[in-house]
């Protein structure tokens, strides 16, 4: 693997494992970052910069995740047919952005181009969320909220499954269960 953009040399000491990834920055940040590192016929580059930032993003979307469920859906959880049936403009908006974001990841991996997966299925879709959350003023439609998580977990499982099923059991799958009309 070479790192930051170096030629590879076991000499100059730029030279990683996928075990020395694995170990330094974590098996979810290391595909991520590997997937992230380049399709097609160039050499793909393992940044380490990328690995690291990685990091950061999963922990606080994981945080995200946690707090928004919390605070957007009741313990005994909600009929979302309520909810779904009041959407506003930017719930509106938000779920075309997500509708989007599916089809382009769903393309892309059906193109094994798992950098542009990575493009459209992680890092825009918690780029949406934010002006979401901005033009919503913080309070969000529980429909919107758990769409864009279920979504965002999907699109990211083949990569990361880990981080995807441990959201999903923490987070999502209580809330569903109790929850009705959600599909």
């Amino acid at each position: 693997m070479i790192l930051n953009n170096e030629k590879m040399s076991k000499s100059t000491g730029n030279f990683l494992t996928v075990r020395d990834c694995i170990n330094k920055f974590g098996v979810d940040a290391t595909r991520i970052t590997l997937a992230d590192a380049g399709d097609g016929l160039d050499d793909a580059n393992f940044e380490t910069d990328v690995a690291n930032a990685v990091i950061l993003k999963l922990y606080t979307l994981e945080k995200w995740i946690q707090d928004h469920i919390k605070a957007a859906v009741p313990e005994g959880g909600i009929d979302f047919a309520e909810h779904k049936n009041n959407i506003d403009l930017w719930d509106g908006i938000f779920e075309n952005a997500i509708n989007h974001a599916i089809e382009e990841a769903t393309q892309h991996y059906e193109g094994m181009k798992y950098k542009q997966v990575l493009k459209f299925g992680f890092f825009e879709l918690l780029s949406i969320k934010e002006d979401y959350l901005i033009a919503k003023g913080g309070k969000v439609n529980p429909f919107s909220l758990l769409r864009f998580v279920v979504a965002q977990l999907v699109l990211v499982n083949p990569i990361v499954p880990h981080f995807a099923q441990y959201c999903w059991d923490q987070y999502v799958y209580p809330v569903l269960s109790k929850s009705q009309n959600f599909g």
